[in-house]
């Protein structure tokens, strides 16, 4: 994992949620995970039998991850062992997302979301 210093003035993160993630400071593993499934419907109708996520393929399928072939070797070189940033302004951080001043080994994020409409006939 590579290492520098962070240094942030101010930070304004308007609204986090859904699993998301706002994270100061150095991380090893950040694993945000979110499934959703909105049905709209002209009229507020609940039927009992609904939010069953199994009943839709989308949720339950396995995800594709790259598989590397090939050993990567990289080196790198910071001229300054720090990173300076005045201000940081976020509007929103929804369905998995991660927004993280320091360094993370690995992040895996996952988000699935069925949104079903229902227009009136």
């Amino acid at each position: 994992m590579i290492s520098r210093f962070s240094k942030v003035k101010s930070v304004y993160v308007n609204s986090i949620g859904l699993s998301s993630v706002f994270s100061i400071g150095d991380s090893m593993n950040i694993t945000p995970n979110v499934k959703v499934l909105a049905e709209q419907r002209e009229e507020e109708k609940y039927f009992g039998n609904e939010g069953n996520l199994h009943q839709y393929p989308v949720f339950d399928e396995d995800i594709p991850y790259p598989i590397f072939y090939e050993r990567i070797t990289t080196s790198f070189f910071h001229e300054n062992a720090s990173i300076n940033v005045n201000t940081v302004s976020v509007t929103a951080l929804s369905s998995a997302a991660v927004f993280q001043i320091g360094s993370s080994k690995d992040i895996k994020c996952e988000s699935r979301i069925l949104h079903i409409r229902h227009p009136l006939d």
